[in-house]
């Protein structure tokens, strides 16, 4: 195909409407070629290619069928996909509606890998799709856009599957699906539900040309029988045939292929029984201690359970690791995997005393385990592997172990070039990591750079996916000579100047030990695999693999190649259990419904605290199962039982997908089934600066979000109904500010239940604007109120708390409900078993002895008592002149008297001199405020405009703004105004803002 015109240097990439041109102007280049291309930045020009005979067979087979062509690797599939690809333009071109090409690879590092060569050998918009870019949040919008302005998509199949389930992509809109890798499809990977899902319940669907070299991915010994039964499967679910080429002549002659031999070790011959009795003997009572811990916090901390549960679980992995590494390889390495272990020790600042001490117990063990090992290994010196280390004694002591020294030996057989790219197949990540370390020490192999490489799972061991490609580059550009991995690169990744692969750990099927084969690229590369010396199970497992090849490939060449695919087998791909919106298309089936279910409640509003997660609990009758599925309580929906199944599994699948059904209905999940809950955008934000006031700030109306609430069993009590005396469990407040010149009143929580020891005493941070507070609880024994304490204790708290949030009347003129007292009738109301507790002021925060404020609450007590007295002050009932009788029973305004200093309030009189942090209610709001001074030159005659810095206001003072407002005529107009401090409205002081 002729490259596009230039214009103005460059030329552009062109969209299907512009590809259909002459014939193409072939010239020779393969996949092994690849990785010599022109730097990309040079030229967009596309890079064309003169096809193979073998591949040219294989394309021509799959213009007219579907197929899956089984081809060697490093043979040139790729090559012949791009060969569909441009063949596919012309046909789309004479459509009317756009149709796409979809390319999916199992892996980002495929994907990656096919995007480049894709976009470097067609002139097509191509784009790359996978987890890490967002995906997952884009909206339909998201994908019009991308699906407008490109023609190839290439993508991982879970990226596909949520598009298509959420109906932002259809299969009807694919020509042509090309499948990497396609062996993957079976079982509930990604490929195969995207296959069972929609493409054989699609009406239009798309052409499919699959590619692997191995088609058959089961452990074990596999006969013809075997291999054809999982081809027959294959084919089904891709309804698709096996294609392969018979006579390989051509591939083998252009194609190179590795050499293969085996390497041989000697068994361990250092005994390590009684270091490994000791380290099983700490493992198991650092296990049971933690047992014991999770066995009584169970049923009071529930959170902590799983905490403690994943705790255990690491610690027995962290002492298999070690053990791995001690029969595997040597002392050294089972010292350099506690190393790692104790690297990865979870930081539990902000944890609770129980869950630091659970850890702590963890990281003993790892110390003992450590200390123990280094009893056995008396070498302190770092460099202990320089030149002149007798490396057979120290085989011969269990430092290193023969398999390891053999290996050593290998690399020593490179010779001193820098030029080698050896890639090591190991089966563990921990092997990976602590032999990358230990080569880095070995003098001899200083002139080698050493790397290691795994995947991205949730192992603590894992690599982040930006790590792994960079490691991956450095590999391929020679910047990493010696490459430890897993099977993360196994499959379809090319690197052509690799020129040893080495399988430290055998291969545990033939899909594996072909694709590790196939990463030796280079022309006289070797393919080694390491044995036991006498060990016949690795030897059987290594024959059984290489006759199973044999039996596939055979299989493969002998396939019907006019048979149906889906006629092989009687399948049927109907799903019974789902759920589609009948408008849009998006669907939800049960195996899909729990991870939709665990993504709504990981949008639902949640902190570092607490994280909103589905709670499931199951039932069994007569062999059947029930699961029963309990929301947070800020969701939409909040409890569902789901049917009767027949294993506990399917159950919680069921109710899943029932409980999607119930929050579509109720709007929480939107037409295309994702989660419709607002969230706040980056700029809701506090911004930093100067400008930080003008946004939404803390505790403000526009930064309120929804949060979930549970039950706290500690604040429960049963004591609300009665008017006797009772004891409780006392915990202190304490607060101490960074500002010295700051001081706060402590207060103490009275409860009826006894806190575990680290909840009771315990320490945090409350961030304040400009400045920090140190808040800290400590038990103080139990406290006894008599009866008539309880009864202050009650109303101070109905009052204040109240007061304190503008509760303390109910009704208004707007609601049609008159305005009243709440503590006016019986307040048993106010009281629930579910929050019974009180919280009392302390009259000295400086001492350690409880000394409860009892004349601060009962000035809240006689305040309440007058307010039910004078039953109308504050209410929206008057004369006939229009003034409240309560606030004015002489019907005219008293003059002040400056000389006496008096300010008069309804219930008393106060000296202005001893006004300062009184606490008052205004009748008008409802709120109680602080008092900060009184303001002299400011009374209720005063010019209201001026004072509240209005332009323009429809009161001249004071006193007609009360009266006009809330009919209150003021019966000492001329005392001085009072500036007050207003409560706020309750936020998080737990994180600091101002960093934000």
């Amino acid at each position: 195909m002729h490259s596009p015109k230039e214009e103005q240097g460059e030329p552009l990439k062109r969209s299907f409407s512009e590809a259909n041109s002459d014939p193409p102007d072939w010239m020779v280049l393969d996949d092994n070629e690849t990785a010599k291309e022109e730097d990309p930045s040079s030229s967009s020009k596309p890079k064309d290619f003169n096809p193979r005979g073998y591949q040219l067979q294989v394309y021509e087979v799959a213009k007219g069928r579907n197929i899956i062509a089984v081809l060697d690797t490093g043979v040139g599939k790729t090559m012949i996909a791009v060969m569909l690809i441009k063949d596919f333009v012309q046909a789309i071109e004479s459509t009317e509606s756009k149709k796409l090409i979809i390319f999916l690879a199992p892996t980002v590092h495929l994907v990656n890998q096919q995007f480049e060569y894709v976009k470097d050998h067609t002139s097509l918009e191509v784009e790359q799709y996978y987890g890490a870019k967002g995906v997952d949040e884009w909206t339909l919008d998201c994908w019009e856009k991308e699906t407008k302005e490109h023609d190839v998509l290439v993508m991982t199949p879970q990226i596909l599957l949520d598009a298509l389930r959420k109906a932002f992509l259809s299969l009807e809109m694919v020509s042509l699906m090309i499948i990497d890798e396609c062996h993957r499809a079976t079982g509930n990977h990604p490929y195969a539900k995207i296959m069972k899902e929609f493409y054989h319940k699609s009406n239009n669907k798309p052409k499919i040309f699959g590619m692997t070299a191995s088609p058959v991915v089961s452990k074990g010994v596999l006969s013809s029988n075997n291999c054809d039964g999982q081809m027959s499967e294959l084919e089904c679910v891709l309804d698709s045939l096996i294609y392969t080429i018979e006579d390989r002549t051509e591939m083998e002659a252009c194609v190179p292929s590795a050499k293969e031999s085996c390497r041989f070790f000697d068994p361990a011959q250092f005994s390590s029984l009684d270091l490994k009795a000791k380290v099983e003997a700490s493992w198991l009572k650092t296990d049971a201690s933690l047992s014991n811990l999770q066995s009584s916090l169970q049923t009071s901390y529930k959170g902590m359970d799983d905490k403690l549960k994943n705790l255990r679980k690491r610690l027995s992995n962290d002492h298999a690791k070690v053990l791995h590494c001690l029969d595997n390889l040597g002392l050294i390495c089972a010292y350099e995997a506690v190393n790692i272990c104790l690297e990865n020790i979870l930081d539990t600042t902000e944890e609770s005393k129980a869950y630091r001490e659970s850890v702590l117990q963890y990281k003993n063990f790892l110390e003992e385990v450590q200390c123990r090992i280094g009893e056995s290994l008396p070498l302190g010196d770092k460099n202990f592997l320089n030149t002149g280390f007798d490396y057979l004694k120290a085989v011969d002591l269990g430092y290193i172990s023969p398999k390891l020294h053999e290996l050593l030996q290998l690399f020593q057989s490179f010779g001193e070039t820098r030029q080698v790219l050896c890639l090591i197949f190991v089966e563990r990540i921990i092997t990976a990591k602590v032999i990358e370390r230990f080569a880095k020490k070995v003098s001899c192999l200083s002139h080698f750079m050493v790397s290691y490489m795994t995947g991205s799972n949730t192992s603590v061991d894992s690599l982040a996916p930006k790590m792994q490609k960079e490691t991956l580059e450095s590999f391929r550009s020679g910047k990493v000579n010696l490459l430890f991995t897993t099977d993360v690169v196994e499959e379809g990744i090319h690197v052509p100047n690799c020129c040893y692969v080495i399988r430290f750990d055998l291969p545990k099927t033939v899909r594996s030990y072909v694709q590790s084969r196939g990463r030796a690229r280079q022309n006289n590369s070797e393919f080694i695999m390491m044995l036991e010396r006498g060990n016949v199970k690795q030897r059987n497992q290594l024959y059984d693999i290489i006759r199973s090849e044999y039996s596939m490939t055979n299989s493969a060449i002998k396939r019907d190649p006019d048979s149906d695919p889906c006629l092989l087998k009687d399948h049927t791909f109907e799903e019974t259990n789902v759920f589609i919106v009948d408008a849009t298309g998006a669907s939800v089936t049960a195996d899909s419904a729990v991870s939709l279910i665990h993504k709504y409640c990981g949008k639902l509003p949640g902190d570092k605290y607490y994280t909103p997660k589905p709670n499931f609990q199951f039932t069994s009758s007569e062999g059947l199962y029930k699961c029963k599925l309990t929301l947070p309580v800020n969701a939409a929906v909040q409890t569902i039982v789901g049917p009767l199944s027949r294993n506990s599994h399917l159950a919680k699948q069921l109710v899943c997908l029932e409980a999607c059904k119930q929050l579509h209905q109720m709007g929480a999940l939107d037409d295309h089934l994702t989660p419709s809950i607002e969230e706040p955008s980056e700029n809701a934000c506090i911004s930093k600066g100067k400008d930080s006031g003008a946004g939404a700030g803390a505790g403000t109306t526009k930064r309120k979000e929804l949060h979930g609430t549970t039950c706290i069993q500690a604040l429960c009590g049963s004591w609300g109904e009665k008017s006797d005396d009772a004891v409780f469990f006392a915990y202190k407040f304490d607060f101490k500010c960074n500002i010295i010149t700051v001081v706060y009143s402590g207060f103490v929580l009275l409860i009826e239940s006894k806190l575990a020891d680290d909840v009771g005493n315990t320490e945090m941070d409350l961030f304040l604007i400009g400045k920090m507070v140190k808040a800290s609880v400590s038990s103080c024994g139990q406290v006894y109120l008599n009866a008539e304490q309880m009864v202050k204790a009650k109303r101070f708290q109905e009052f204040f708390f109240n007061g304190l949030f503008g509760k303390l009347f109910v009704g208004s003129k707007s609601s049609g409900a008159p305005r009243e007292f709440l503590l006016r009738d019986k307040t048993s109301s106010l009281w629930s078993p579910s929050h019974m507790y009180l919280l009392l002021p302390l009259e000295d925060n400086s001492t350690d002895e409880l000394r409860i404020h009892w004349p601060g609450i009962t000035a809240c007590t006689l305040a309440a008592e007058f307010l039910n007295k004078n039953s109308l002050l504050g209410t929206e009932q008057s004369d006939d002149d229009g003034s409240n009788p309560s606030l004015n029973s002489t019907g005219s305004p008293v003059t002040y008297c400056k000389e006496t200093n008096i300010i008069r309030f309804a219930n008393s009189s106060v000296d202005a001199n001893s006004l300062r942090n009184t606490v008052v209610l205004a009748i008008h709001t409802g709120r109680i405020y602080c008092i900060i001074e009184a303001v002299s030159d400011k009374t209720a005659e005063s010019s209201f405009a001026e004072t509240v810095d209005t332009v323009s206001s429809e009161f001249a003072t004071f006193y007609e703004y009360f009266y006009k407002k809330y009919n209150i005529v003021l019966k000492h107009p001329g005392q001085p105004l009072m500036l007050l401090k207003q409560s706020h409205n309750p936020h998080n002081l737990l994180v600091n803002f101002n960093d934000e």
